[in-house]
């Protein structure tokens, strides 16, 4: 069991910097290209050996202890409550401009096709504003709930 291992162990080690050979071609017309099978008159590259960078681990953050979570909870709620109004305002602008269904046709529009797509969007726009409105509510009435620690 022993020798399979270090068998198989030193084979992926080979294979992991084995490099294929690359050779480089220039035609009649000049025009060059690469390949790793050897064409006629094909020059073989001599290249250094790949650089393997491993991932760099990120450390967990550290929170400053000077904070409570009380604090950190009430400036979350604050930027929630800001991006809520900011969705609100959104909203309200693109439902002025839907005029319940009937929104005014702009000049550009004499295609009524470009009519009907501009109204779709308008809808798409009202949904998806309507529902960040929903994510953030939820979010921040997980706000209130207090963590179990």
């Amino acid at each position: 069991m022993k020798i399979k291992s270090s068998v198989l162990l030193a084979i992926f080690s080979v294979a992991c910097y084995a490099q294929p050979p690359l050779y480089k071609h220039v035609d009649k017309d000049g025009k060059i290209s690469y390949s790793n099978a050897p064409l006629k008159d094909a020059k073989k590259l001599d290249l250094p050996p790949l650089t393997v960078i491993p991932a760099i681990k990120l450390k967990a953050k550290i929170k400053p202890s000077g904070l409570s979570d009380t604090v950190d909870n009430e400036v979350r709620r604050m930027v929630i409550e800001e991006k809520i109004s900011g969705e609100v305002m959104l909203l309200e602008k693109i439902k002025k401009e839907y005029n319940n269904g009937e929104p005014d046709r702009l000049g550009s529009e004499r295609n009524y096709q470009r009519y009907l797509d501009r109204v779709q969007q308008l809808k798409d726009g009202m949904a998806f504003h309507e529902e960040n409105i929903r994510v953030l509510r939820v979010e921040l009435q997980g706000l209130d709930v207090p963590s179990r620690r």
